[in-house]
């Protein structure tokens, strides 16, 4: 399973957010509430032996809402179900440490009347054959 995968997997538990999670170039004709998720960065982890197995990916990702209550309400759930996924296997995907941080501040998305958090999300996580 690609990290994505279990990502937009973790996300879509919550039911307003079921088929609404996306790709940032995934967006058009997106209906509120919805999330969408660019990966900044994906690297393998070193250390003095070379490399570990341990990966580490970056991903900015947003909350768009009709509301700024709704706002509130939904990014505590989306931090949660993301802060959820550490220590659980998807696939072959082993999910070591997940941190959640606000990255911005909220944003009034004027020209379509949406509020936006945008989160950070780092996740460090390994394959199965790694883990053996």
């Amino acid at each position: 399973m690609y990290l994505e995968d279990a990502i937009c997997e973790a996300l879509e538990t919550i039911e307003q957010l079921r088929g609404k999670v996306y790709p940032a170039e995934a967006l058009k004709n997106a209906t509120a509430p919805f999330i969408f998720y660019v990966q900044h960065n994906d690297d393998d982890r070193e250390d003095l032996d070379g490399v570990t197995g341990l990966c580490s990916g970056l991903f900015e990702v947003d909350v768009v809402v009709n509301s700024y209550t709704q706002l509130l309400q939904l990014t505590k759930d989306v931090k949660s179900a993301l802060r959820g996924m550490q220590g659980c296997m998807f696939g072959d995907l082993f999910i070591e440490r997940v941190s959640v941080h606000a990255a911005s501040p909220d944003l009034k998305e004027r020209e379509v009347n949406l509020y936006r958090r945008m989160l950070e999300l780092r996740i460090n996580y390994q394959y199965e054959e790694v883990i053996q």
